[in-house]
C-alpha cells in the first residue's frame, strides 16, 4: 500500500475545515493535522475494511499509546471507508459485499444458545432472519458498532466525533437506568420489572413509551440540528422536553443508525445482545481500550446466583405451570430449578470453611460434570431444557405480549443460568474444563455488621474467555492484520524526568498531608513554579493530588502576590471543580490562548 499523501494540510489555529487525506483509496477528512503514527493506524483500518469486504470477514489487533488521537483515527477511518462504500455501490463501481462465512456452531453468534455437535433439532428454534430489505442495506452500508466499557468512555468518544466534519446517523445503546424518563419509575430499585408492568398495564401504561417516537422525530436531533451528535444526557433532555422515553426512542434510532455506540455487554454478552436485538453480522465492530475485553468474555459466560433468587424463580414457573398450555414449556424448567435447589440443600452444609462465617467448595471438569448431573442437569437433556428456556424467555422479554410471563429479576436469573450452561455443554462438553462450579455460603456484612443472615449462592465461572469470544486472535482464531503504533513524543529529545526536592529558598518539597498546610511549603511550591514558569520557553501544566491543596495554594498565593506573579509569566487557566457546563468555558479560553505567543500554566 501507498504512503498516504495529503490533498490538503491544515493549520489547527485557523477554522478552515478538516484537512482530506488519502489513505488507501480513500479520502479521510481529518479535523487536525495527523501525525505520522495516525496516518499509519487509519491506512491499516481501511486495508482491514477493504479486505473484510472481500472475503467476508477481517480481524484486526492496533495498538497505539495514549494521547495519541486513537479515537479520532478510528472513528474518521471506519466513517470515512463506510461513506466510500457507500458511494461505489450507488454509481456500481463495486458490488456489494459477500455474506460472511457461516458461523452457525458458534454460541456467541446464537446468543449462547446451545449448538448439538451435529445437525442441529429441526424442532429447534431458530434466530428470525433478518428481511431481506435489512440485510441488503446492512450488505450495502455496513453499521459502526463503536463499543468501549462505560458509559462515561462513550461520552469522551461522543465528543471526538464532534470534533470530526462527518455527520452520520448515530445512536447510543444504554440501559434503562440511564435513559428513564418517567418521574414515577425512574427512581425505583427495581427499574427494569416497574418498566415491563407498567407497560403490561392496559389501563395505565407508560405515556412516555407511547411519545418514543416524538424523540426520535425530535428536530434538534435531525441534520443539522444542536443534538445532530448527542451523548445520553442529550437523549435525556430531548425526552424530557417532549415528555417520550429515550430508552426506546434509542433502540429505534440504532435500528437505523449508521453510527452506533455502546458499551462492550452489548456485543459480547450474548443475553445483552439478545434483548437489545442486535445483530452484528456484516458490521463493523470497534472494540476500542480492548486490553478490557478478556474480562468482559469471562464474566458474559458466568453466572452467580443466590439460592433465594432461585426459591422465587421456582414459585413463579409453578404459577406458570398451572395456565393454560403452561406445562409444556414450564414444567420442564420447574423441575430443573427443583433440582438445583435440591442439590444445594445436600452440598451446603458439608462445604469446606473457606474463612470466618464463609464456606465454599470447587468442582471442575468431570468433577462438575457429575455435580450437575446430580442436580438433574445432563448433556444429553440440556437441548430440550434450552428448547422450553427459549420459549419462556421469549415470552418474558416480548413488551407487548399479553398473559402471565417470567418477572425480570427471574429472566436474568434463568437467562444467565442458560447462557452459561449452552457454553459449558457446546462441544460435546469439552468446555467443561474452561468453566468452574462453585457454592458458597457466608454471612453478608454491610459495615462491618451483618445483614440478611446467611447467604448460599450458586456459581458458574467461565475461566477461558475464547469460550465465548473467538473472534480473537490471541484467545482463538488469528488477526489478519497487527499494528503496534509508536508514541508521538520523542522520549530522547522531548522528555526529560527529574525529581525537585527543594525550591528556590532550600524548602523541602513535601506535599504530605503533615506539611501541605504549613505556609513554608505553600510558598517554596509557588517560588518553584515561577522559576519554571521563567525557564520554560512554552507552556507549562500542573498537576496537583487533589482540589483541596489547589484551593488551598490559590487562597494562599491569592494572598501573598504569588498568584499574580505566575499569571504575569505565564496566562493562567484552572481545571473547575463543577460539572462539563463550567468546564468548556475555561477549555474554550484555553485554545484561544494557546494560539498566542505566550505560554500558559495549566
Amino acid at each position: 500500500m501507498n504512503p498516504p499523501t495529503p490533498l490538503r494540510s491544515p493549520d489547527p489555529s485557523k477554522h478552515g475545515g478538516p484537512g482530506v487525506y488519502q489513505i488507501g483509496g480513500v479520502p479521510v477528512e481529518f479535523p487536525y493535522k495527523p501525525y505520522g503514527s495516525q496516518l499509519a493506524f487509519m491506512g491499516r483500518v481501511i486495508s482491514t475494511l477493504d479486505r473484510a469486504r472481500r472475503q467476508g470477514r477481517c480481524h484486526a489487533l492496533l495498538e497505539s499509546p495514549t494521547g495519541t488521537g486513537k479515537s479520532l483515527s478510528l472513528l474518521c477511518s471506519s466513517l470515512a471507508w463506510q461513506r466510500h462504500h457507500q458511494q461505489l455501490v450507488l454509481s456500481g463501481a463495486a458490488s456489494p459485499p459477500p455474506c460472511p462465512p457461516p458461523i452457525a456452531s458458534d454460541p456467541l453468534v446464537h446468543g449462547g444458545g446451545f449448538i448439538p455437535p451435529s445437525q442441529p433439532s429441526s424442532d429447534a428454534e431458530e434466530p428470525p432472519a433478518p428481511t431481506s430489505a435489512r440485510a441488503q442495506r446492512r450488505r450495502s452500508l455496513p453499521k459502526i458498532y463503536y463499543a468501549s466499557r462505560t458509559h462515561s468512555q462513550i461520552s469522551q468518544v461522543v465528543r471526538e466525533y464532534r470534533k470530526t466534519s462527518y455527520r452520520v446517523s448515530m445512536a447510543i445503546l444504554a440501559s434503562r437506568k440511564h435513559y428513564c424518563t418517567n418521574k414515577h419509575v425512574c427512581t425505583r430499585d427495581n427499574l427494569d420489572d416497574e418498566c415491563k408492568l407498567l407497560l403490561k398495564d392496559e389501563s395505565l401504561g407508560c405515556s412516555e413509551y407511547k411519545n418514543a417516537h416524538k424523540v426520535k422525530c425530535h428536530p434538534s436531533l435531525q441534520k443539522g440540528g444542536c443534538y445532530e451528535v448527542h451523548d445520553i444526557e442529550d437523549l435525556v433532555k430531548v425526552g424530557q422536553s417532549v415528555k417520550g422515553c429515550s430508552y426506546f426512542a434509542a433502540q429505534t434510532m440504532a435500528e437505523e443508525a449508521q453510527l452506533v455506540f455502546c458499551p462492550y455487554s452489548y456485543i459480547i454478552n450474548p443475553t445483552v445482545r439478545r434483548a437489545m436485538d442486535i445483530d452484528i453480522r456484516g458490521s463493523i465492530v470497534i472494540l476500542d481500550e480492548a486490553h478490557n475485553i478478556e474480562d468482559v468474555a469471562r464474566d458474559a459466560g458466568s453466572i452467580e446466583v443466590e439460592e433465594d433468587v432461585l426459591f422465587a424463580l421456582q414459585t413463579e414457573l409453578g404459577h406458570l405451570c398451572m395456565a393454560d398450555g403452561g406445562a409444556m414449556t414450564y414444567q420442564p424448567l420447574y423441575d430443573m430449578i427443583q433440582g438445583i435447589i435440591s442439590w444445594i440443600g445436600d452440598r451446603k452444609m458439608s462445604m469446606k470453611k473457606h474463612e470466618f462465617e464463609h464456606y465454599s467448595s470447587f468442582w471442575t471438569a468431570d468433577k462438575a460434570i457429575r455435580e450437575l448431573q446430580q442436580a438433574g442437569i445432563t448433556e444429553q437433556c440440556f437441548p430440550i431444557l434450552h428448547q422450553c428456556a427459549m420459549k419462556a424467555i421469549k415470552t418474558a422479554s416480548d413488551e407487548e405480549s399479553v398473559g402471565n410471563r417470567l418477572s425480570g429479576m427471574s429472566l436474568i436469573a434463568l437467562e444467565g443460568l442458560f447462557s452459561s450452561l449452552s457454553y459449558f455443554f457446546c462441544g460435546n462438553g469439552s468446555h467443561a474444563t474452561d468453566y468452574q462450579l462453585a457454592l458458597q455460603r457466608y454471612v453478608k456484612r454491610d459495615g462491618g455488621n451483618a445483614a440478611n443472615g446467611w447467604i448460599c449462592k450458586l456459581s458458574l465461572w467461565c475461566l477461558n474467555p475464547a469460550v465465548v469470544f473467538k473472534e480473537i486472535a490471541n484467545l482463538s482464531l488469528s488477526f489478519e492484520a497487527c499494528m503496534e503504533a509508536p508514541h508521538v513524543i520523542d522520549v530522547e529529545s522531548q522528555v526529560w524526568a527529574a525529581v525537585v526536592p527543594a525550591g528556590p529558598a532550600n524548602c523541602q518539597l513535601n506535599a504530605s498531608y503533615k506539611t501541605a498546610d504549613g505556609y513554608a511549603f505553600q510558598d517554596g511550591l509557588g517560588a518553584s513554579l515561577e522559576e519554571i514558569c521563567k525557564i520554560a520557553p512554552g507552556g507549562v501544566l500542573v498537576f496537583f493530588p487533589s482540589y483541596k491543596l489547589l484551593e488551598k495554594l490559590h487562597f494562599r498565593w491569592s494572598q501573598t502576590g504569588q498568584w499574580s506573579r505566575l499569571n504575569a509569566e505565564k496566562l493562567l487557566f484552572v481545571e473547575p471543580r463543577g460539572a462539563m457546563e463550567e468546564f468548556e468555558p475555561v477549555l474554550k479560553g484555553y485554545y484561544e490562548a494557546i494560539r498566542g505567543n505566550t505560554g500558559l500554566l495549566m
